[in-house]
């Protein structure tokens, strides 16, 4: 690569107005799930940049699972706020991956809103907050969400897998806070689908229980509402 494109790789996130971002090197994860679906997504695939913007407090502590029909619901500012965020989030991947086609590089944009799913297991192409704990945003909590040092759970997410060659952020490791907490998540949820994690897994959910209720609700973040922010 001339020396010019390198320069240009170097500086790819210059300028970019996100919150966090950060990279897994695929070459890190190798005969992993996620090295799999990464390739399968864009073949040759040699990293993913996840970017996370947060979602405002203000906005959070309206979220509820409870509502009557017909009512005014103030939860639903939090889908509203959600659009918008997940709107600048895709904007700045459009242009990041404007950058690597004028470097002659891939990149495949993953959403904001979510990746394509299979509803059947409800399992996801690649999970966002998986590929953002590989790059160091943060630590899978015991709601099974990613918890920001900066933001708690607050945030949302969206990836870009490319075949350019990028140093890892993955940091040296970020201090699960739900001991601390002592599981204001399991406490709350509605659904009893959160429990505490097994010895060596970082969350134990039932996400058929989560996805029926949530469903049947029309709504439910309740395990996000209570999650401290440092």
């Amino acid at each position: 690569m001339e020396e010019q494109a390198i320069q240009a790789l170097n500086n790819l996130f210059e300028g970019v107005e996100v919150d966090k971002i950060g990279v897994v090197a695929l070459g890190d994860w190798k005969d992993t799930s996620l090295w799999d679906k990464a390739q399968h997504l864009l073949p040759r695939a040699r990293s993913i940049i996840v970017m996370a913007m947060e979602v405002f407090p203000e906005v959070v502590r309206h979220l509820t699972s409870k509502a009557q029909i017909g009512e005014m619901t103030l939860r639903d500012l939090y889908d509203r706020n959600v659009e918008v965020i997940n709107g600048l989030l895709d904007w700045q991947a459009h242009e990041i991956v404007k950058r690597l086609h004028n470097l002659g590089l891939k990149g495949l944009i993953l959403p904001a809103g979510g990746a394509p799913s299979d509803e059947r297991f409800l399992e996801g192409a690649i999970s966002y907050k998986h590929v953002a704990q590989a790059a160091g945003l943060g630590v899978l909590g015991w709601n099974s969400l990613l918890i920001t040092p900066e933001y708690g759970s607050g945030i949302r997410l969206a990836c870009i897998i490319t075949d350019a060659l990028l140093e890892s952020s993955a940091s040296a490791g970020i201090d699960i806070p739900c001991v601390k907490c002592g599981g204001a998540c399991i406490k709350i949820c509605p659904a009893g689908a959160i429990k505490i994690p097994p010895e060596g897994e970082q969350y134990a959910i039932d996400k058929y229980a989560c996805n029926t209720y949530y469903t049947a609700s029309g709504s439910c973040a309740e395990c996000l509402k209570v999650c401290p922010r440092r």
